[in-house]
Protein backbone atom coordinates (compact mmCIF):
# COMPACT_ATOMS: atom_id res chain seq x y z
CA UNK A 1 0.00 0.00 0.00
CA UNK A 2 1.75 3.17 -0.88
CA UNK A 3 1.23 5.99 1.79
CA UNK A 4 -0.14 9.12 0.75
CA UNK A 5 1.76 12.44 1.58
CA UNK A 6 0.20 15.74 2.85
CA UNK A 7 1.06 18.52 -0.24
CA UNK A 8 4.32 19.99 1.25
CA UNK A 9 6.73 23.17 0.73
CA UNK A 10 9.68 22.92 -0.29
CA UNK A 11 12.50 24.64 -1.45
CA UNK A 12 15.67 23.14 -3.60
CA UNK A 13 18.66 25.42 -5.52
CA UNK A 14 19.06 24.61 -9.01
CA UNK A 15 22.23 26.14 -10.50
CA UNK A 16 22.54 28.70 -7.14
CA UNK A 17 19.09 29.70 -7.46
CA UNK A 18 16.29 28.78 -5.19
CA UNK A 19 13.82 27.61 -6.34
CA UNK A 20 10.61 26.98 -4.51
CA UNK A 21 8.19 23.94 -5.14
CA UNK A 22 5.09 22.04 -3.86
CA UNK A 23 4.95 18.20 -4.24
CA UNK A 24 1.89 16.06 -2.99
CA UNK A 25 1.12 12.30 -3.62
CA UNK A 26 2.94 8.88 -2.99
CA UNK A 27 6.93 8.79 -3.51
CA UNK A 28 6.33 5.50 -5.36
CA UNK A 29 3.61 7.09 -8.02
CA UNK A 30 4.12 8.01 -11.55
CA UNK A 31 5.02 12.11 -11.80
CA UNK A 32 2.76 14.69 -12.71
CA UNK A 33 4.78 17.83 -12.98
CA UNK A 34 2.81 20.78 -13.53
CA UNK A 35 4.46 24.35 -14.74
CA UNK A 36 2.37 27.91 -14.32
CA UNK A 37 1.36 30.97 -15.69
CA UNK A 38 1.59 34.38 -15.67
CA UNK A 39 1.60 35.96 -13.19
CA UNK A 40 0.73 33.15 -10.82
CA UNK A 41 2.66 30.46 -9.97
CA UNK A 42 2.22 26.97 -8.45
CA UNK A 43 0.11 28.01 -5.68
CA UNK A 44 -2.64 27.99 -9.27
CA UNK A 45 -2.43 24.40 -8.53
CA UNK A 46 -3.23 23.94 -4.97
CA UNK A 47 -6.99 22.34 -6.05
CA UNK A 48 -5.53 19.86 -8.53
CA UNK A 49 -3.32 18.77 -5.27
CA UNK A 50 -6.06 17.58 -3.23
CA UNK A 51 -8.20 15.88 -6.11
CA UNK A 52 -5.30 14.06 -7.82
CA UNK A 53 -2.69 13.07 -5.23
CA UNK A 54 -4.57 10.17 -4.66
CA UNK A 55 -3.28 8.30 -8.00
CA UNK A 56 -0.01 10.81 -8.50
CA UNK A 57 2.69 12.47 -7.41
CA UNK A 58 2.27 15.82 -8.38
CA UNK A 59 5.35 18.29 -8.35
CA UNK A 60 5.19 22.10 -8.98
CA UNK A 61 8.25 24.74 -9.02
CA UNK A 62 8.06 28.06 -9.48
CA UNK A 63 10.11 29.70 -11.88
CA UNK A 64 12.87 32.39 -11.00
CA UNK A 65 11.57 35.24 -10.41
CA UNK A 66 7.66 33.91 -9.77
CA UNK A 67 6.00 32.56 -6.47
CA UNK A 68 8.57 31.70 -3.58
CA UNK A 69 11.31 31.10 -5.39
CA UNK A 70 14.56 33.68 -5.57
CA UNK A 71 14.46 36.53 -8.09
CA UNK A 72 18.17 37.02 -9.54
CA UNK A 73 19.12 40.52 -11.28
CA UNK A 74 18.47 40.43 -14.42
CA UNK A 75 21.96 41.92 -15.28
CA UNK A 76 23.12 38.51 -14.72
CA UNK A 77 20.23 36.01 -14.92
CA UNK A 78 18.43 35.51 -18.60
CA UNK A 79 14.68 36.26 -17.78
CA UNK A 80 14.16 33.78 -21.45
CA UNK A 81 12.07 30.69 -22.49
CA UNK A 82 15.28 28.99 -23.19
CA UNK A 83 17.07 29.54 -19.82
CA UNK A 84 13.95 28.75 -18.04
CA UNK A 85 13.04 25.44 -19.86
CA UNK A 86 16.94 24.81 -19.17
CA UNK A 87 16.14 25.72 -15.26
CA UNK A 88 13.31 23.27 -15.34
CA UNK A 89 15.58 20.53 -17.07
CA UNK A 90 18.04 20.77 -14.55
CA UNK A 91 14.97 20.75 -11.59
CA UNK A 92 13.74 17.78 -12.98
CA UNK A 93 17.47 16.25 -12.81
CA UNK A 94 18.25 17.52 -9.53
CA UNK A 95 14.88 15.94 -7.87
CA UNK A 96 15.64 12.61 -10.03
CA UNK A 97 12.02 12.13 -11.28
CA UNK A 98 10.73 11.17 -14.63
CA UNK A 99 7.70 13.16 -15.45
CA UNK A 100 4.93 10.54 -17.16
CA UNK A 101 2.97 13.34 -17.73
CA UNK A 102 3.20 17.23 -17.90
CA UNK A 103 0.67 19.58 -17.22
CA UNK A 104 1.31 22.98 -19.06
CA UNK A 105 -0.45 25.97 -18.29
CA UNK A 106 0.75 30.04 -20.24
CA UNK A 107 3.96 30.68 -19.84
CA UNK A 108 5.03 27.23 -18.25
CA UNK A 109 3.36 25.71 -21.74
CA UNK A 110 6.46 28.06 -23.64
CA UNK A 111 8.54 26.27 -21.51
CA UNK A 112 7.63 22.70 -21.01
CA UNK A 113 6.98 22.64 -25.08
CA UNK A 114 11.32 23.15 -24.95
CA UNK A 115 11.33 20.16 -22.80
CA UNK A 116 8.96 17.71 -24.92
CA UNK A 117 10.68 19.15 -28.05
CA UNK A 118 14.28 18.68 -26.81
CA UNK A 119 13.50 14.96 -25.08
CA UNK A 120 14.30 16.09 -21.71
CA UNK A 121 10.70 15.07 -20.79
CA UNK A 122 9.16 12.27 -22.41
CA UNK A 123 5.90 12.01 -20.90
CA UNK A 124 3.19 9.17 -22.09
CA UNK A 125 0.32 12.20 -22.19
CA UNK A 126 0.34 15.74 -22.50
CA UNK A 127 -2.22 18.50 -21.13
CA UNK A 128 -2.03 21.37 -22.46
CA UNK A 129 -4.13 24.28 -20.49
CA UNK A 130 -4.99 27.29 -22.11
CA UNK A 131 -1.84 27.50 -24.09
CA UNK A 132 -0.73 28.58 -27.64
CA UNK A 133 0.91 26.85 -30.09
CA UNK A 134 -0.01 28.23 -33.28
CA UNK A 135 0.13 32.05 -33.81
CA UNK A 136 -3.17 33.02 -35.72
CA UNK A 137 -5.90 30.66 -34.74
CA UNK A 138 -8.52 32.67 -32.40
CA UNK A 139 -5.65 35.56 -31.77
CA UNK A 140 -7.78 38.86 -29.98
CA UNK A 141 -7.15 42.30 -29.76
CA UNK A 142 -6.22 42.26 -26.44
CA UNK A 143 -3.30 39.77 -27.04
CA UNK A 144 -2.53 41.60 -30.42
CA UNK A 145 -1.90 44.69 -28.45
CA UNK A 146 0.64 42.98 -26.18
CA UNK A 147 2.84 42.47 -29.17
CA UNK A 148 3.80 45.81 -29.27
CA UNK A 149 6.56 45.33 -26.80
CA UNK A 150 8.32 41.69 -27.75
CA UNK A 151 8.42 43.53 -31.74
CA UNK A 152 9.82 46.59 -30.88
CA UNK A 153 11.63 46.57 -27.18
CA UNK A 154 12.44 49.59 -26.97
CA UNK A 155 12.53 51.83 -23.86
CA UNK A 156 9.63 53.89 -24.37
CA UNK A 157 7.32 50.47 -24.88
CA UNK A 158 9.14 49.05 -21.96
CA UNK A 159 7.99 51.55 -19.93
CA UNK A 160 4.41 51.78 -21.09
CA UNK A 161 4.43 47.93 -21.08
CA UNK A 162 5.04 48.21 -17.03
CA UNK A 163 2.50 50.63 -16.55
CA UNK A 164 -0.07 48.87 -18.34
CA UNK A 165 0.55 45.59 -16.75
CA UNK A 166 3.44 45.66 -13.69
CA UNK A 167 0.56 46.89 -10.74
CA UNK A 168 -2.34 46.19 -9.25
CA UNK A 169 -4.91 46.94 -11.80
CA UNK A 170 -2.99 45.30 -14.39
CA UNK A 171 -2.27 42.46 -12.56
CA UNK A 172 -6.06 41.79 -11.51
CA UNK A 173 -6.91 42.38 -15.24
CA UNK A 174 -4.99 39.45 -15.72
CA UNK A 175 -7.00 37.12 -13.67
CA UNK A 176 -10.53 38.83 -14.20
CA UNK A 177 -10.21 39.04 -17.64
CA UNK A 178 -13.84 39.95 -19.20
CA UNK A 179 -15.25 37.13 -17.40
CA UNK A 180 -19.25 37.62 -16.04
CA UNK A 181 -19.40 38.43 -12.61
CA UNK A 182 -20.60 35.02 -11.39
CA UNK A 183 -17.02 33.35 -13.07
CA UNK A 184 -14.97 36.13 -11.13
CA UNK A 185 -16.16 35.76 -8.05
CA UNK A 186 -15.08 31.76 -8.19
CA UNK A 187 -11.49 33.38 -8.17
CA UNK A 188 -9.85 33.34 -4.87
CA UNK A 189 -8.71 37.13 -4.30
CA UNK A 190 -6.00 36.62 -2.17
CA UNK A 191 -4.31 34.88 -5.23
CA UNK A 192 -4.54 37.79 -6.82
CA UNK A 193 -3.38 39.58 -3.96
CA UNK A 194 -0.47 37.27 -4.07
CA UNK A 195 0.18 38.08 -7.32
CA UNK A 196 -0.04 41.94 -6.60
CA UNK A 197 2.15 42.23 -3.47
CA UNK A 198 4.78 39.95 -5.66
CA UNK A 199 5.42 42.29 -8.30
CA UNK A 200 6.13 45.15 -5.49
CA UNK A 201 9.61 42.78 -4.65
CA UNK A 202 12.72 44.21 -5.48
CA UNK A 203 13.82 43.22 -9.13
CA UNK A 204 10.62 41.42 -10.15
CA UNK A 205 9.11 44.02 -12.31
CA UNK A 206 12.11 43.77 -14.15
CA UNK A 207 13.03 40.39 -14.82
CA UNK A 208 9.12 40.06 -16.26
CA UNK A 209 9.62 43.05 -18.70
CA UNK A 210 12.72 41.03 -19.91
CA UNK A 211 10.74 37.80 -19.82
CA UNK A 212 7.86 39.31 -22.07
CA UNK A 213 10.31 41.32 -23.84
CA UNK A 214 11.39 37.24 -25.47
CA UNK A 215 7.69 36.32 -26.33
CA UNK A 216 8.73 36.22 -29.70
CA UNK A 217 11.38 33.40 -28.91
CA UNK A 218 7.90 31.29 -28.29
CA UNK A 219 6.18 32.35 -31.74
CA UNK A 220 9.59 31.45 -33.58
CA UNK A 221 9.40 27.93 -31.72
CA UNK A 222 5.69 27.29 -32.59
CA UNK A 223 6.48 25.24 -35.90
CA UNK A 224 8.68 22.74 -33.65
CA UNK A 225 5.89 22.41 -30.97
CA UNK A 226 4.08 21.66 -33.88
CA UNK A 227 6.62 19.42 -35.38
CA UNK A 228 7.01 17.45 -32.01
CA UNK A 229 3.31 17.37 -31.53
CA UNK A 230 3.03 15.20 -35.08
CA UNK A 231 5.81 13.11 -34.45
CA UNK A 232 5.52 11.91 -30.97
CA UNK A 233 1.87 10.78 -31.23
CA UNK A 234 1.86 11.55 -27.75
CA UNK A 235 -2.26 11.84 -26.39
CA UNK A 236 -2.68 15.12 -25.79
CA UNK A 237 -5.62 17.00 -23.37
CA UNK A 238 -6.59 20.23 -24.48
CA UNK A 239 -8.31 22.35 -21.33
CA UNK A 240 -9.81 25.92 -22.75
CA UNK A 241 -11.73 28.51 -21.04
CA UNK A 242 -14.13 30.02 -23.19
CA UNK A 243 -13.84 33.10 -22.11
CA UNK A 244 -9.43 33.92 -22.57
CA UNK A 245 -9.14 37.08 -23.13
CA UNK A 246 -6.26 36.29 -25.23
CA UNK A 247 -6.48 33.33 -27.43
CA UNK A 248 -11.06 31.86 -28.11
CA UNK A 249 -11.79 27.68 -28.94
CA UNK A 250 -10.28 28.53 -32.50
CA UNK A 251 -6.72 27.94 -31.03
CA UNK A 252 -8.14 24.88 -28.65
CA UNK A 253 -8.84 23.40 -32.65
CA UNK A 254 -5.99 23.93 -34.16
CA UNK A 255 -4.29 21.53 -32.30
CA UNK A 256 -6.25 18.65 -34.19
CA UNK A 257 -3.67 19.45 -37.20
CA UNK A 258 -0.96 17.99 -35.78
CA UNK A 259 -2.55 15.81 -33.06
CA UNK A 260 -4.20 12.53 -33.45
CA UNK A 261 -4.89 11.47 -30.21
CA UNK A 262 -6.72 14.32 -28.71
CA UNK A 263 -8.94 15.38 -26.29
CA UNK A 264 -10.76 18.57 -26.10
CA UNK A 265 -12.30 19.79 -23.28
CA UNK A 266 -14.36 23.32 -23.14
CA UNK A 267 -15.22 25.24 -19.92
CA UNK A 268 -17.15 28.63 -19.30
CA UNK A 269 -14.24 30.10 -17.92
CA UNK A 270 -11.12 31.87 -18.96
CA UNK A 271 -7.18 31.90 -18.93
CA UNK A 272 -7.53 30.43 -14.95
CA UNK A 273 -9.54 27.69 -15.06
CA UNK A 274 -8.03 25.51 -12.31
CA UNK A 275 -9.61 29.02 -9.90
CA UNK A 276 -12.42 28.57 -11.47
CA UNK A 277 -13.37 25.26 -12.56
CA UNK A 278 -11.08 22.93 -10.37
CA UNK A 279 -13.50 20.23 -9.69
CA UNK A 280 -14.54 19.87 -13.29
CA UNK A 281 -10.70 20.22 -14.07
CA UNK A 282 -9.83 17.54 -12.42
CA UNK A 283 -12.47 15.29 -13.41
CA UNK A 284 -11.75 15.77 -17.20
CA UNK A 285 -7.43 15.12 -16.20
CA UNK A 286 -8.58 11.97 -14.07
CA UNK A 287 -10.56 10.91 -17.16
CA UNK A 288 -7.97 11.52 -19.21
CA UNK A 289 -5.29 9.86 -17.45
CA UNK A 290 -7.20 6.79 -16.52
CA UNK A 291 -7.99 6.33 -20.38
CA UNK A 292 -4.55 6.95 -21.55
CA UNK A 293 -1.76 6.23 -19.03
CA UNK A 294 -1.60 3.09 -17.64
CA UNK A 295 -1.20 2.56 -13.90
Amino acid sequence: MRTLSSPVHRYITVDDTRLFYREAGPEDAPVLLLLHGFPSSSVQFRHLFSRLADHWRLVAPDFPGFGFSAVPDHRHFAYTFDHFAEVIGRFIQTMQIEPRVVYLHDYGAQAGYRLLANGTVRPAAVIIQNSEAYFEPGRTDAWSAAETYWRDPSAGNRESMRASLLNESGIRREFVENLPAHIVERIDPSVIRLACDHIRRPGVAEAMLDLHRDYSSNVAFYPQVQAWLRQSRVPTQVLWGKGDQYYGPEQAEAFRRDVEDITIDYFDGGHWLVETHPEHIAEAVHGFLQRNVPS
